[in-house]
């Protein structure tokens, strides 16, 4: 945990247990006020402030913890017992050096991505099957 989080961490903290207290007595003062007068005090809501508080208690919260996170590591199953963080998991390659069988055999790495058959003009290739076929069969006559 670092030094921002655990300082976010303890004024959200403080925000909170202040805006609770603070709705506390609120709430102790609006009952007071509903037992000895009569006046309409349903109508009272909770003070902006005290709302604002408690919401930017939650959100400074929320943040300390994503701050907190660190990196993670990892023992290996098998091999030397060296602590592995996420740098040393997956080393990043060069896509042509990976793929340098495919490209000699004439295949697209990038297939999967570039050949999408919901985006094939099924009108067009019918077309040009019928091409194909007229061709074959003048070129048999």
């Amino acid at each position: 945990m670092s030094v921002v989080s655990k300082f976010l961490l303890l004024i959200s903290t403080l925000q909170l247990l202040h805006s609770g207290f603070s709705s506390h007595e609120f709430l102790t003062m609006k009952k007071r006020l509903t037992t000895n007068s009569n006046l309409n005090v349903d109508a009272v809501l909770l003070p902006k402030d005290i709302q604002l508080e408690a919401i930017c208690g939650v959100v400074l919260l929320t943040l300390s913890i994503f701050l907190s996170f660190g990196k993670q590591e990892f023992l290996p199953l098998s091999g030397k017992m060296k602590l592995l963080k996420e740098d040393n998991l997956l080393q990043e390659i060069n896509m042509n050096k990976a793929t340098n069988s495919k490209n000699l055999a004439g295949c697209n790495p990038y297939g999967d991505i570039t050949h999408l058959p919901s985006f094939v003009d099924i009108h067009e290739k019918r077309e040009e099957v019928r091409r194909w076929r007229d061709q074959e069969t003048k070129q048999k006559d």
